[in-house]
């Protein structure tokens, strides 16, 4: 059985149709979700750059690298290891502001190594 059998009806200008849609393209999702989410007080915020996931996944190889530095620099002594951990928790800093700048991308988080 559906949840949503109770309709409405609204009549809107032209342009304000014109607005509506365009916002609801830059969102990303269906006209009538865009209205649940505006009724509900959800913010609604534009759909991220579809190159987002990519920057993410350069950012986090980045990490990688500078953990298996650090591990080497760790084991034989020989670079500042207090230095490249906080290049770390920069990274780390980093990744976090460009996931929250687009709250609809999930970003799995990782494991931290002991």
């Amino acid at each position: 059985m559906k949840k949503r059998i109770q309709e409405i009806k609204i009549r809107f200008s032209p342009d304000e149709l014109a607005a509506l849609n365009e916002q609801v393209k830059k969102a990303g999702i269906s006209r009538e979700q865009f209205c649940r989410n505006a009724i509900q007080g959800v913010a609604i915020r534009e759909n991220p750059p579809a190159d987002l996931h990519k920057l993410i996944w350069e950012i986090r190889r980045v990490g990688n690298n500078i953990d298996q530095i650090l591990t080497i620099a760790n084991a034989r002594g020989l670079l500042d290891v207090p230095q490249l951990r906080k290049a770390m928790a920069d990274l780390r800093d980093v990744e976090k502001l460009i996931a929250d700048a687009y709250s609809a991308v999930p970003v799995p988080r990782r494991k931290k190594k002991d």
